[in-house]
């Protein structure tokens, strides 16, 4: 049973509870004054199991630090951050209308599809709203550096008038902000992440136009874009940018609308719109030429959802003046007619991938959700013992690990690479496209549950907890630790993808063994990490044993020199800074490497120099000349 609605928050008369969120929850409000002064407002108050921890209440100050600094004509103004019974509230200019998440719902209910033109005016506005904030300067002149980080349906409010406002920065990071941000992504928003956001790296405003791509994707096709039964399934398919549903769905999606929503949800932030102004300007043109909709179109609309009867109360008055229980169905949108069937009006539920039956056909039918996708964690190597032969056998010593992985990356390969250590130690690496996509170990310490349990991620007694029932969740251990509430779907990807890419690393380090090469060997059915090669050679060449590398230095001291040239961005690649580009900054073709490293001074600097020189060396990114 909700709580009572309190009468008053601070100076505030409190008319209704809006809605109760992870965080916060929401109400309409009015505040009084001398001469018959009223004004509507929308409070949003922390929730107060939440009021006590200081990340949460920290995260709700920025919100209204942050977003009182943006006036825009498309941004939900805020008024005033108070605290009411210890517990902090933000008040906020109050919106008579609906989110985009209830505009399709309504859509929904009435089976009417939302305009294509309209929902590119939507996202338009969206956009104008991101422009703003993403270039806004503090009162001290300088880049608030905003990513708005969570651009979901529920956070673009639509007004009667057809007024388009984005709110909630409730997780917008600023470069100045110290507070850990993921705390923020719940459950539900995992389908309107970046690709960048699931892995974890930095953010900047490219990763809010891949959210506003989904979004007008979505509500073009009415339907999910990255949805499956499992979150961990959909965190994959976000983080690979697989639009197989918009390939599969979007008949009714303009070509012209359909290439710019793709170009927006391209997989790397380099291939997208480059600014959320491009991306504005790009469908204000589009727009142009298709109609110039308004905010009077898109409040007509609204109107005409909000006075249209479901389709279930259309077929009962039909029946009843029939006279007869039976017979076909009035149908308003033909094309949603297939859909609503299959879907047995299913409710179109934001991120959770599943339906529940109330009476609303789906947007999202189940049927088709699940990509299937499973996952094999820790399984043992095979050995390559397939009946084909290896396609290039060799020893490590020859070819090191840096230089022979460097070389499947570059060639885009796929098969299986066999890698066997000293004292029995066996890992494979199945490629595609030249980056791991699942990699096992015979080493017990490489296991999942251990690696976690190393990590600090879960305890002993949480991972035998985990392991006995393990087979009611398919026999994948990092569902069974979602399914047990012990670690949270992003976290677990993201512990996942470190222990899969630890393996790799560590192999990068070996200085002996050999290695089988099976080229067109595919992964077994797990999920595909898709591991970035590069960042995995970068870690591996800083893994690298300080000996080893001075004896490699001792061997090569008479050797130039040199580097290569126009490979700037490969070298970013690494994820080492700018280190990897100061260090074939220095190799100008007339010194030796003896020479250089005489320009050291410290033990550990020469170590680093060192380390990063043979990544340069084995990637083909610097040569050497006798």
């Amino acid at each position: 049973m909700p709580p009572a609605v309190p009468a008053t928050i601070g100076k505030y008369q409190v008319i209704e509870r809006l809605a109760v969120g992870g965080m916060a929850e929401l109400f309409k409000a009015r505040i009084q004054g001398s001469y018959g002064f009223e004004k509507l407002i929308a409070i949003k108050k922390i929730l107060p199991h939440l009021a006590a921890d200081p990340a949460f209440v920290a995260m709700f100050i920025d919100e209204a630090r942050i977003t009182a600094q943006l006036d825009h004509p498309h941004i939900v103004q805020v008024l005033e951050l108070g605290t009411d019974a210890d517990a902090p509230y933000i008040a906020m200019q109050f919106v008579d209308g609906v989110d985009v998440l209830e505009l399709l719902r309504e859509c929904a209910r009435t089976q009417r599809r939302l305009p294509p033109a309209l929902s590119a005016l939507i996202v338009h506005d969206v956009l104008d709203a991101l422009d703003f904030a993403h270039h806004a300067r503090g009162a001290d002149g300088k880049p608030l550096g905003i990513v708005h980080r969570d651009i979901s349906p529920g956070n673009i409010l639509v007004s009667k008038r057809g007024d388009v406002r984005l709110t909630d920065f409730g997780i917008a990071r600023a470069i100045e902000r110290k507070h850990k941000t993921d705390a923020g992504v719940l459950k539900g928003k995992y389908g309107y992440m970046s690709p960048e956001q699931v892995l974890g790296v930095d953010l900047d405003g490219r990763s809010d136009l891949f959210a506003c791509g989904t979004v007008l994707a979505e509500m073009v096709m009415m339907r999910r874009l990255f949805t499956a039964p499992a979150d961990l399934d959909v965190l994959i398919m976000v983080r690979d940018a697989r639009l197989d549903r918009l390939d599969k769905y979007a008949a009714d999606f303009p070509l012209e609308l359909r290439v710019i929503c793709e170009k927006a949800l391209q997989r790397w932030p380099e291939d997208r719109w480059q600014s959320a102004a491009a991306f504005r300007d790009a469908l204000g043109d589009w727009l142009y030429r298709n109609g110039r909709p308004t905010a009077r179109d898109l409040a007509q609309l609204l109107a005409e959802l909000a006075a249209a009867p479901s389709v279930g109360e259309v077929e009962d008055e039909r029946r009843a003046e029939l006279g007869t229980l039976s017979g076909p169905s009035t149908r308003i949108a033909a094309d949603l007619a297939a859909e609503a069937a299959a879907a047995g009006r299913r409710h179109y539920l934001a991120g959770t991938g599943r339906a529940t039956v109330d009476g609303v056909p789906a947007l999202v039918p189940d049927e088709d959700s699940s990509s299937g996708i499973s996952i094999v964690e820790d399984e043992a190597p095979s050995g390559g013992s397939a009946s084909t032969a290896p396609g290039e056998v060799g020893d490590l010593r020859t070819t090191p690990p840096i230089r022979l992985i460097h070389r499947l990356a570059v060639g885009k390969q796929l098969g299986l690479l066999v890698l066997e250590g000293r004292a029995g130690i066996l890992k494979e690496a199945f490629f595609a496209d030249g980056h791991p996509q699942f990699v096992s170990s015979n080493v017990v310490s490489e296991r999942l549950g251990d690696f976690l349990v190393e990590q600090g991620a879960i305890t002993s007694q949480q991972l035998a907890r985990a392991l006995a029932v393990m087979p009611d969740f398919g026999g994948r251990l990092a569902d069974t630790l979602v399914g047990l509430g012990l670690l949270k779907p992003l976290d677990a990807f993201r512990l996942l993808a470190r222990q899969v890419g630890s393996k790799l690393i560590d192999a990068c380090t070996w200085q002996k063994g050999r290695y089988r090469w099976y080229p067109g060997r595919r992964p077994p059915n797990a999920r595909p990490l898709h591991l970035d090669t590069w960042k995995i050679l970068g870690a591996g060449a800083t893994a690298l044993d300080l000996v080893f590398v001075e004896d490699w230095a001792t061997a090569n001291a008479g050797m130039v020199m040199d580097h290569v040239p126009g490979h700037d961005k490969e070298l970013a690649r690494f994820g080492l800074g700018e280190a990897p580009a100061r260090v074939q900054a220095l190799l100008d073709g007339r010194r030796t490497l003896a020479e250089l490293g005489q320009r050291i001074k410290t033990p550990e600097a020469r170590g680093n120099f060192l380390r990063l020189l043979y990544l340069l060396v084995h990637t083909d990114l610097a040569v050497t000349r006798g």
